[in-house]
Order: structure tokens, then C-alpha cells, then sequence
């Protein structure tokens, strides 16, 4: 079994699209799900060399860029509550703004580090642009800017219930867009007509919360939509919305993206919530699809140690990669599942890394791309600067909101009582445990909310949907609920792993990035770069 990572591998969805074959376009999150580039591309730049042009932003955005005819379509929320929706059309060469459309959010809330700013990435192809927001909000423009259709999901099918708001990004077919709304209330995946805007079909989802992003692969002369979510893998009929497989027993597989290579499958975790590197690396695997659509699914292999986060899993021929939270990258043969070899980039990403010629490009969050040449050995390329560490290029115009997320307040909990209180300072008992009294918020605070004869304990009965998979992992006595003991490991545990997250989430970031012929477009939350190289 050998993977190629090949033009001819992205040729089936841009006969689908309808578009004309053409290396140049990027036409949306992760390229289809492949993050492999057919085009030329810079190896080495730096601040002072290869850098065509760069552009501030309206507003933020996490989301990345696409390419499409020589343009370069982008997204952001303008405004402290995220007031208005934007998406900005650049040229390609130039860096010069072509149009801009923007409309009023339908949902508002504070634009800060604590919530989803424009995380979902937009869309194109020959017939206009599509992109979704967070507040809920999906609009499709013609290629000129102006207005196709609008609808807003939160308005047809509820508000979203979460607290970092949502990530996933939207895939499409020929003629839909699909997009998955995971939130902790009635959750669904979607079809969304593209001449029209209007529902085509709607199927019910687990509730949960999850970045992970679609996409559409094609198997045996069909297309299948896959998505990788909440312990599970589920592939859908495009026609109808109908689930046709499920493949479950996985955990923390609801941030980084599967990918499709062929009839396989190539599934991304990190580590899940108060969970073990060992028990993410088992949710780290290649599944082979049968030859019908709805027929068993083999499982290659599972990894050993291989963990990913926020970079989704790429594959070039033989060797799969995955890369950690503190930038370790595993390359495992992509046939067998075995190790070849793990090293520390000395970088953190949290775009995904892209494919291309004989090079893996991983695009650190602090504008430091490590190229890698591909293949069993780890052989380092360049290490090359989008910017100068002592001068970032901070946001000129964007203020960060102060006060909570999207779906987030400032009340806290009674942990004894489980009442709803409004903040005050946390104290702790000369024991070691929550006293009678003690305030918390965040993750306690939620799980308290479930908590029906408000006695301070959460049985897996009361226990939400979404944080079932995590109680073997927090129950310490094993007594099937997570009592006030546990409730204050949990909330040390997580206060640890998050210790500095404001800082590190500070603009300038690396998002995403885009390939077309010759050159990355790299986005930051509020400036878009064009690397054309030395």
C-alpha cells in the first residue's frame, strides 16, 4: 500500500466543483482535506527577502485564506462584540483590495482571545464565494462582491450553546455547502443549496464541542462527506444527509480534521481533557474503506505514540505526519502505522502543515516556517522568518475586548450549593478540599449547572452529553460520579495546562495558509502575507 500526494488525488473534487483543473486554486479549508499542493513553491524567505506584499485586515479572523482566478478571498469580524461579518477579495499579485462585503452579525458577542473570531474558513469556486461565521451567520457572494443570498443558522435552528464558540469549517460538493454545528444544544450537519441558500437537507448530530472541519472524499466513483467528531467517525450521503457508517471507540478527535487519501483515511486526536498520551494515540489512526460506500471499515493501524492537536494529519507518499502540542513531529509509515521518527521542530503550529514537490512546510504560530524534506529520515530544508521576533507586526487598528467569550459569563458557582452566584474570591480549605462556599468558574461551573438535587455531586446520569467520555478519566474512586475532591483536581489540572494561554494567545498568530503557484499566502489574525521567496 503506498499514498501519493498528487494532483491527480484533488482532480475528482475539481471535476466535481465544475471548476477548470488549474494547481493555482485553493479553494477552501485544507484544500478539500489533502493540505497537498501540485504547484512550485518557495522554500527559503525571510523578513527581508520574499516577502511580495502584506496587508492589514478589517477586524480578525482565524480563519484561512483561499485562492481562487487569482484571488485571494479572506474572512473577519469587525467591531468589539464582533458587530459586523466580513469577507475581503485581494488580488493575488498586488495585495490590492478588489471588494469588500460586509453585513451585521446576527449573534454579537466580545471580540476576544477567549472565543472563536471568523475561525471558519470561507469558500470558493467558479460560481461565487461562501463563508460561514461562528455567530451563525452563511452567506454566498458572486465573484464581483455583491450578494447572492444570507441566512443566518441561529435564526432557523436556535442559538449555539457553547463557550469558545465554533471552529468547523464549511466543505462543499458541486452544488452544497455542508457545514457541522456541533455546540452543547441541538447539534447537525447541514446542506446548504449553493445558487439558493436554502437547506437541503438537515441531519441531527451528537451535542458536544468541536472544531473539527468536514470534509468530502471521494470512494468508489461516489463522493462520501466524513466527519471525524466527539470519539467518533461518521461517513454521510451527500444526496440525502443519511449516516452510513459509524466508526467509534476514539477520543479527543474533535479539533484536528481527518484526511483522505484514496480509500483511506487518516484520522487525527489530541490529547483529550485530563486524558493520557497512550489513550490519544490509540484515536490516531488509518482506516481503509470498504468497496461500498455503507460496507465494514477496516483499521489499518493505530499509532503508539503519535498524538496530533491543532495541525490536522498530512500524507506524502509513505509517510504520514503528525505533529503534537509542543511541536514534536511523528512520522509513521503511512502503510504499516510504525514509527519512522519523532523530532522537535522547535515551533508550535496550529495551521496545518502543507505538502508539496519534495517538502513538508509546518507553519509555526510565531511566524517561523520549518521545512522538512519529505520522506523515513528527518532531514531539515530551511527554517525561514515571516517576521523579525524583536518587531512583530502587532494588529494596527484591532483592540481586544475585555470580558468573556462567545456563550461565556462572568458568574460562578457555589461548589457546596450549586448555585449560581455572581464572583467572588476563591478560598480553599486547610483539608485540601472545596469548602462549603468556595466560588469557582469555567469547567466546574458548567458541570455544576447539571448538578438536578444540587448536592454537590455529579452522577454520569446528570453528567452532560459531551463530558461522559471524560468521566473515567476524573473519577479517582471510581464511584461512577465526580464528587467535590475531584471537582478541585479537575479544576487544578485544568488552570495548570492553561497557565500563560492569554499571553501565547496574543496576535501576531499564524492561522492558516493557503498554496498557489509560486506562492503561501499566510494569514494572522488581523495581517494576510504573500510568499513569493528568495
Amino acid at each position: 500500500m503506498r499514498f501519493y500526494c498528487l494532483a491527480l488525488l484533488l482532480l475528482p473534487l475539481s471535476v466535481a466543483l465544475g471548476e477548470e483543473k488549474s494547481a493555482s486554486n485553493w479553494t477552501e479549508f485544507r484544500n478539500g482535506g489533502s493540505s497537498c499542493s501540485p504547484c512550485s513553491l518557495p522554500v527559503t524567505w525571510s523578513p527581508e527577502k520574499g516577502i511580495a506584499w502584506q496587508r492589514e485586515l478589517p477586524g480578525y479572523g482565524q480563519s484561512c485564506p483561499v485562492v481562487f482566478n487569482s484571488r485571494v478571498f479572506l474572512t473577519a469580524v469587525v467591531g468589539s462584540m464582533k458587530d459586523q461579518c466580513a469577507v475581503i477579495c485581494l488580488d493575488l499579485k498586488t495585495g490590492e483590495q478588489i471588494w469588500s462585503y460586509e453585513q451585521e452579525a446576527s449573534t454579537k458577542s466580545a471580540s476576544n482571545y477567549m472565543a472563536a473570531r471568523s475561525a471558519p474558513t470561507p469558500m470558493a469556486d467558479e460560481n461565487g464565494v461562501y463563508a460561514f461565521f461562528e455567530g451563525g451567520d452563511v452567506v454566498g457572494l458572486n465573484h464581483d462582491g455583491s450578494e447572492k443570498w444570507k441566512r443566518s443558522l441561529t435564526t432557523d435552528y436556535g442559538a449555539f450553546e457553547n463557550n469558545h464558540g465554533l471552529g468547523s469549517s464549511p466543505t462543499q460538493t458541486k452544488d452544497l455547502v455542508i457545514i457541522n454545528v456541533e455546540h452543547k444544544g441541538p447539534s447537525y450537519l447541514v446542506a446548504i443549496e449553493k445558487t439558493t441558500g436554502k437547506t437541503v437537507w438537515k441531519s441531527d448530530r451528537p451535542s458536544g464541542s468541536s472544531w473539527t472541519s468536514p470534509i468530502v472524499m471521494e470512494h468508489e466513483g461516489k463522493e462520501l462527506i466524513i466527519v471525524s467528531s466527539g470519539g467518533t467517525v461518521d461517513g454521510y450521503d451527500p444526496a440525502d444527509g443519511r449516516q452510513l457508517w459509524t466508526v467509534g471507540g476514539l477520543s479527543g478527535n474533535s479539533v484536528p480534521s481527518p484526511t483522505a487519501v484514496g480509500p483511506y483515511l487518516f484520522v487525527g486526536a489530541r490529547i483529550p481533557e485530563f486524558g493520557s498520551t497512550q489513550e490519544a494515540a490509540q484515536s490516531n489512526l488509518c482506516l481503509k474503506l470498504d468497496t461500498t460506500p455503507d460496507g465494514k471499515h477496516e483499521v489499518v493501524w493505530r499509532a503508539s505514540k503519535a498524538v496530533c492537536d491543532y495541525a490536522s494529519p498530512v500524507v506524502d507518499r509513505d509517510c504520514a505526519y503528525y505533529l503534537n502540542s509542543v511541536g514534536v513531529l511523528f512520522c509513521i509509515d503511512s502503510a504499516t502505522g510504525e514509527t519512522r521518527y519523532n523530532e522537535r521542530l522547535g515551533t508550535t503550529c496550529w495551521a496545518t502543515p502543507i505538502v508539496a514537490g519534495e517538502n513538508v512546510f509546518f507553519f509555526g504560530k510565531d511566524g517561523t516556517t520549518q521545512v522538512i524534506k519529505s520522506g523515513p529520515t528527518f532531514e531539515k530544508v530551511a527554517t525561514n522568518l515571516l517576521w523579525d521576533p524583536k518587531n512583530a507586526p502587532t494588529p494596527e487598528s484591532y483592540k481586544e475586548t475585555q470580558g468573556g467569550g462567545h456563550g461565556q459569563s462572568d458568574d460562578t458557582v457555589n461548589v457546596a450549593a450549586g448555585e449560581k452566584s455572581k464572583p467572588a474570591a476563591s478560598t480553599e480549605s486547610a483539608a485540601g478540599g472545596p469548602p462549603s462556599g468556595r466560588r469557582v468558574g469555567g469547567m466546574v461551573a458548567m458541570l455544576l449547572k447539571s448538578d438536578a438535587n444540587s448536592d454537590g455531586v455529579i452522577s454520569s446520569d446528570e453528567l452532560p452529553a459531551d463530558f461522559k467520555e471524560m468521566l473515567p478519566r476524573v473519577d479517582l474512586n471510581k464511584d461512577n460520579a465526580i464528587d467535590a475532591a475531584e471537582m478541585k483536581a479537575m479544576e487544578e489540572s485544568f488552570r495548570k495546562r492553561r497557565e500563560g494561554s492569554q499571553a501565547l494567545a496574543r496576535d501576531p498568530i499564524v492561522y492558516g495558509v493557503a498554496a498557489t503557484d509560486g506562492a503561501f499566502i499566510i494569514r494572522t489574525g488581523t495581517r494576510v502575507f504573500c510568499v513569493r521567496g528568495e
